[in-house]
């Protein structure tokens, strides 16, 4: 707005062509300003960012909490709830622009105040300089807000041209500027109060509110992009899973919405405590509007919205059924931002598909001597066989093996290799322990990704059978390396966790590691039953995914985390790799990392193995329950306190309409 009142005077009584050429350059000088803030906040993103130590998401969330609170702020001042005003430059511009020539000052003067656009509290400001500061890249930097900065300045122009025509649109903002400006801060109110819970809940909170799908239904953009992608072979447009994630402070994403509610509908009870000199028919039309409006409010954006993204768009959107054998289901989660999908299934109720049926021989199996495990890769129910050459590699092998020991404590990651028979992988393996052991293999064909549960199979021998030993130390020793766990501890079911793990020596420095199979460590998570399984890496990187990328633990686990550059070593600045798994059922797990030092002398195919128990909670504890309490209590408590004075106040002016009668 102060700005109007610069441009308009400058290109009136010029004439058309002069008065356009005036604001064109004025204009032109106030994008170049702002287009530097985009190089400016690229440049500090790329050198100071990168060096806090942070994850990025996080910095982003603070960023854009601190920015939206600093908006609400502004935006209860403007509509006269709050005493505070922008500090203002209120001097002239400098004498050397003053003496330039009618062009040259246009310009300059634009360039002098396009400072104004960075004071000025607009919600986009800081969300567009903090995505230019996490790219880290100049030319995107400036272009994004040079393309910004034409959008602020359109109006401006607007406002100059309607000047030249003789239309001084100026005196009607002047005469109804008190006006202007409330409505300006009721709708900031709006956007700073999203700006604000977006980063006090990060972007998971945003698809997890049902406002992103909608928006993204309203504007057909799955539809319209998927028509694009088709014709020029594109990937296809995103999807979203159920995020699972937390936000600053530990919160849980659905009090997001109870929080952006309170916020939008706080000034409205605030302003009609403020107007108690209304005529009392008047007040109470406007308590009854604000009641209606408050309850709207709350009904669209606490359930409406959520319960139609999690309970009517997710099962059709992220779910395929598919019938197994005897009417099981079979579930097959399909990853939008992924180039394939997981499948889990279990050998003995497979009748149809892709299928791989385990042997091994000879029969009894024996410790101390060689075992032979066959993997016949085949289609059901007429077993033809599938050739190996049809399979891709996935992490730098053709199929994957994993075994577990009843008791949890033997564990091994073999790759069989094709053998003569085309269809037929084979691997000589030497079991040092007695027991009962359960197989998983992992293969890939036409992008998907197949798990196989194999029958339990006996192995005989001289020693202990079982000797299950729970210890849930976070710090363990293998081999000359300290390997250590992070994780917030209890962990509830299906409530995403980070899992971090940080590798010393024993003199505890930090640990580079090498690339193990295409990845800093891989990562095996199993349930002390058998019923929950998962293999899974950190992820490449560069993949941003602006949120969890969904893998499989049987039917719905979640894992990923930051991997090494692509010279094949861990970022040594790293000082943890991270995986974020949501386990989708209470009880023991067992989580088994494997890695390799730099430089170790092992062969190609091995690494050093270092495990660790987890205690999964059927619900949240007390201590997470605790979190929550307080906040919902103090909700509720002002909520309370909200209705009771407007009941009062409604009663009031119902005795007194009365006493007028």
């Amino acid at each position: 707005l102060p700005l109007a009142f610069v441009i308009v005077p400058l290109s009136m009584g010029k004439g058309a062509v002069k008065g356009i050429g005036l604001a064109i350059a004025f204009g032109l000088g106030i994008a170049i300003t702002l287009s530097m803030y985009g190089v400016i906040a690229a440049v500090v993103g790329d050198v100071a960012i990168g060096t806090i130590g942070a994850p990025l998401e996080t910095v982003k969330n603070w960023l854009y909490f601190v920015a939206g609170a600093f908006a609400y702020i502004f935006a209860l001042a403007e509509i006269g709830l709050a005493k505070y005003r922008m500090p203002t430059y209120t001097g002239a511009a400098p004498g050397f622009i003053q003496r330039r020539g009618d062009y040259l000052k246009a310009l300059l003067l634009g360039l002098f105040l396009g400072n104004i656009g960075i004071g000025c509290p607009h919600p986009a400001t800081p969300v567009i300089l903090t995505r230019i500061a996490a790219s880290g890249d100049i030319f995107y930097g400036w272009l994004l807000f040079f393309t910004h900065a034409i959008g602020r300045v359109l109006p401006l122009l607007l406002l100059a041209f309607l000047g030249i025509l003789g239309v001084n649109a100026l005196r009607w903002l002047v005469a109804r500027k008190e006006r202007v400006e409330r409505a300006t801060g009721w709708g900031m109110v709006l956007v700073a109060s999203f700006i604000l819970v977006l980063g006090l809940f990060s972007h998971d909170w945003w698809v997890y509110s049902g406002q992103h799908t909608l928006l993204e239904d309203i504007t057909q953009e799955e539809r319209f992009l998927g028509i694009i992608s088709q014709k020029f072979n594109l990937v296809n447009p995103h999807s979203h899973d159920i995020p699972m994630g937390q936000g600053l402070f530990g919160l849980p994403l659905w009090l997001g919405n109870w929080i952006l509610v309170f916020l939008w509908v706080l000034p409205l009870w605030w302003y009609y405590h403020r107007k108690k000199g209304e005529e009392p028919i008047t007040r109470r039309l406007r308590f009854w509007f604000y009641i209606s409006l408050s309850l709207l409010l709350a009904l669209t954006f606490i359930w409406i919205l959520p319960d139609r993204f999690l309970n009517h768009q997710h099962p059709e959107r992220f779910m395929k059924i598919h019938a197994g054998e005897e009417g099981q289901p079979m579930r097959e989660d399909m990853h939008a931002e992924e180039e394939h999908a997981e499948v889990h299934r279990e050998e003995s109720e497979i009748s149809e598909g892709l299928s791989v049926n385990f042997s091994a021989d000879p029969l009894p199996l024996q410790i101390g001597s060689t075992t032979k495990l066959d993997l016949l890769v085949n289609e059901k129910p007429a077993g033809i066989a599938v050739a190996t050459t049809s399979l891709e590699i996935e992490h730098e092998k053709l199929m994957h093996v994993v075994g577990i020991r009843k008791d949890m404590e033997e564990f091994f990651h073999i790759h069989p290799e094709p053998s003569g028979t085309s269809s037929v992988f084979s691997i000589d393996h030497l079991f040092a322990k007695p027991g009962q052991y359960k197989i998983w293999s992992q293969i890939k064909k036409d992008g998907v990704i197949h798990t196989y549960g194999h029958p339990e199979i006996t192995v005989e021998g001289d020693g202990a059978r079982f000797e299950k030993k729970m210890w849930f130390g976070r710090n363990v020793i293998v081999d000359d390396y300290q390997v250590s766990l992070k994780l917030n501890e209890p962990v509830p079911k299906g409530r995403e966790i980070e899992l971090s793990f940080d590798i010393h020596n024993l003199a505890g420095e930090e640990v580079e590691v090498e690339n193990y199979l295409g990845a800093a460590i891989h990562l095996a998570v199993i349930k002390d039953d058998w019923s929950e399984f998962l293999h899974t890496h950190p992820e490449e990187m560069g993949d941003d995914h602006h949120g969890s990328e969904t893998l499989k633990l049987l039917n719905s686990a979640l894992a990923h985390g930051p991997a090494g550059p692509e010279d094949g070593h861990a970022d040594s600045e790293d000082e943890t790799i991270n995986f974020h798994v949501a386990f989708p059922e209470a009880g023991l797990y067992r989580v088994f990392a494997q890695f390799r030092p730099a430089g170790i002398d092992l062969p190609p195919d091995e690494a050093l193995t270092a495990s660790f128990w987890i205690q999964v909670e059927e619900k949240a504890s007390s201590a997470i329950e605790f979190k929550n309490k307080p906040i919902l209590t103090i909700i509720s408590i002002v909520l309370l306190i909200i209705l009771s004075w407007g009941v009062k106040k409604y009663l009031n002016v119902k005795a007194q309409v009365t006493n007028i009668k």
